[in-house]
């Protein structure tokens, strides 16, 4: 899934709608849809075959909610995922046996045990996926009557186990799957940079910026997902490598593909790049074959010859290797329990409170589904939650629907089981193209699967799960959004100032002059690749920020939208700075620390909203089209 940057222009009143209802692009995850049909199915199947059937139930609901858990990164990630989220889950069935408490006591313990799964959820995706699959079982714990609910908690470990047997077997049959999956598209969106920048230098016009967008959201997509596994068997699907080196590789060239000014090194570079990603996706070695490289273009500049060198260390970087000591694994548990994640957690609280208080004012048997609605809506790093809330109703609701007419034609039993592992099947790719698909995908399942322990039921209770869906959506619009100010607020103007402040950190550096001695340069150059990265992520970090503003209803949306034409701006300004950057490497521009450092600070003054005193206008020439562009940056956000 690419980022697609924001195009400048007018938005209209209803563009949050459209936005917040646009379906993205996502690959079909096959391994993942097979494991998720295998897991959920498979019980419920042979349940049905050997009289077992609310066992089975049982174990197919714990694995449909790791199977929606899965991450699509490394094997390590989600074993890791497994691991900790099964307990956390399975402790949730324990709120079964106090089902019956005094209600008043009943909500006040609910809402205490959301906000410790909202602020677990700041440890991690391993305890954010824990923390909602929690408040899942103990919203199904809660309303359920006649359990044992000791029996659920030990068939959950069981789902965990069989779940992760499955992801084992996946393992080892395609061991450098997740590497692959990150790869090809990383390779794949710089060639696609590398044709974008020919073409503009060649014809002129502004692909590049787009094709930047993704190449960017690609390298990002890489470097949370390097790899935890050393292969490094000759001719096998494993006969490269993803870690840090490499992520690092592809950064930089990137950052060359930017800067260089020469449309037949581009055209080269697309050529050698889509060479090795046909290479990762085939299986074969970075290093099979004709090897990586081009004879240098004639009179092609020392910055020509630099990207050349940056795709040689890409292409080295990619060949199996030791791993070197102290390489860094994935952040499993990131400690990052700061005041969003504590404020996050306190909505999380009050709505599920007041949803567990619907067994007082929710008129029929089903009312566990408003609980149940609240915290699959509000789990906490799925971005916007008043499109959530919007987009669970309606996909719940068209779920609903089609769940209800084909318990009335679908038997119980095997039929019923092939049913659930179709829909299971289904999970992970609409997981990534839509909530409201999401919904349409889980909601059936669910259904089927607790239409098993409700006998006498009669199984068909649509209009119940639509009324109990829309109450927990309007709790989760009233109590979690509209009256948070501070979640309905834009704040494109924050994460517009550390970008501005990343842009300028990185042409400081790159101003500043290259020392002679060995210890300070490789100093230098890290700094100055830091402050590259920082630049880039910032950037990233402010479109997805705008896209984010821009699918939630007014004021946010306006506000953001009134933002494009000069985020759209600060990109270009990013941009500038990292071909002055790319000019400064290369040593075709001399150092000018004063006037870098000048112009730095002008930039970081005008994203924290400086309009006023006088621009810098710097003599030097290799520094005039930053002032330029910063120009245009200011002129923009005088429109804000």
């Amino acid at each position: 899934m690419g980022q697609t940057p924001i195009s400048p222009g007018r938005v209209r009143p209803a563009d949050w709608i459209v936005e917040m209802l646009r379906i993205r692009r996502a690959e079909f995850p096959l391994g993942h849809s097979i494991r998720s049909a295998v897991a959920v199915g498979g019980p419920f199947i042979v349940g049905s075959l050997t009289g077992h059937l609310i066992t089975a139930m049982w174990i197919g609901l714990a694995t449909l909610l790791l199977a929606a858990g899965e991450r699509e990164g490394t094997y390590r990630l989600n074993f890791t995922i497994i691991a900790i989220s099964t307990p956390i889950a399975a402790a949730g069935y324990l709120l079964g046996f106090i089902q019956d408490a005094p209600i008043a006591a009943l909500v006040v313990l609910a809402a205490l045990l959301a906000f410790l799964m909202g602020v677990i959820a700041g440890l991690g995706p391993a305890f954010s996926v824990g923390g909602m699959q929690f408040l899942l079982v103990a919203s199904i714990a809660l309303g359920v009557k006649g359990i044992d609910w000791w029996e659920p908690i030990g068939l959950y470990f069981a789902g965990g186990v069989l779940y992760a047997a499955l992801l084992g077997i996946e393992m080892l049959l395609v061991p450098a799957r997740p590497q692959r999956a990150v790869l090809v598209p990383m390779l794949t969106a710089l060639a696609d940079l590398a044709r974008a920048r020919h073409d503009d230098l060649a014809e002129g016009g502004d692909r590049t910026a787009a094709a930047r967008g993704r190449a960017t959201a690609a390298l990002r997509a890489a470097t949370t997902r390097v790899a935890e596994f050393s292969v490094r068997t000759a001719g096998s699907a494993g006969s490269w490598t993803l870690d840090d080196g490499v992520t690092g590789a592809a950064e930089r060239v990137q950052a060359f593909l930017i800067g260089d000014r020469d449309p037949a090194a581009a055209e080269i570079a697309e050529r050698r790049l889509r060479a090795l990603a046909a290479e990762v996706a085939a299986g074969r070695s970075a290093d099979a074959g004709e090897p990586a490289t081009e004879p240098a273009v004639a009179g092609s500049s020392r910055g020509a010859a630099l990207l050349s060198t940056r795709i040689d260390e890409l292409a080295d970087a990619l060949r199996p290797r030791k791993r070197p000591a102290g390489a860094r694994h994935e952040r499993l548990v990131s400690g990052g329990i700061g005041r969003e994640v504590v404020l996050a957690a306190a909505r999380l609280a009050l709505c599920y409170g007041i949803a567990v208080a619907a067994r007082e004012y929710f008129p029929y048997g089903h009312w566990f589904w408003v609980p149940l609605t609240v915290c699959m809506v509000m789990k906490p790093d799925f971005g916007s939650v008043f499109a959530r809330a919007i987009l669970r109703v309606i996909g719940t609701v068209v779920a609903v629907a089609l769940a209800s007419l084909l318990l009335l034609v679908v038997p119980k039993g095997v039929g019923l089981g092939i049913l659930i592992a179709a829909f299971a099947a289904l999970v992970p790719w609409l997981m990534m193209k839509s909530y409201a698909l999401q919904a349409l995908a889980i909601t059936p399942i669910v259904i089927f699967l607790v239409d098993v322990i409700t006998p006498g039921d009669g199984g068909n209770f649509s209009w119940e799960r639509i009324a109990a869906t829309a109450i927990g959506g309007a709790i989760v619009i009233v109590f979690g959004y509209l009256i948070w100010p501070h979640s309905r607020r834009a704040w494109v103007a924050e994460t517009f100032a550390q970008a501005m402040a990343g842009i300028a950190a990185h042409l400081r550096v790159a101003g500043t002059a290259v020392p002679d001695d060995a210890g300070p340069a490789a100093d230098r150059h890290s700094e100055l690749v830091a402050a590259r990265r920082a630049a880039t992520r910032a950037m990233s970090d402010l479109q997805t920020r705008l896209e984010r503003a821009l699918a939630e209803p007014p004021p946010a949306d306006t506000v953001a939208g009134a933002w494009i034409p000069a985020v759209d701006a600060a990109q270009v300004l990013a941009d500038s700075v990292t071909a002055y950057a790319t000019d400064r490497v290369a040593d075709d521009v001399p150092p000018d620390e004063p006037e870098s450092a000048a112009l730095a600070a002008d930039i970081r003054h005008a994203g924290e909203g400086g309009r006023s005193g006088e621009a810098v206008a710097p003599t030097d020439p290799a520094l005039r089209p930053i002032a330029d562009r910063l120009a245009r940056v200011r002129a923009h956000l005088a429109d804000t």
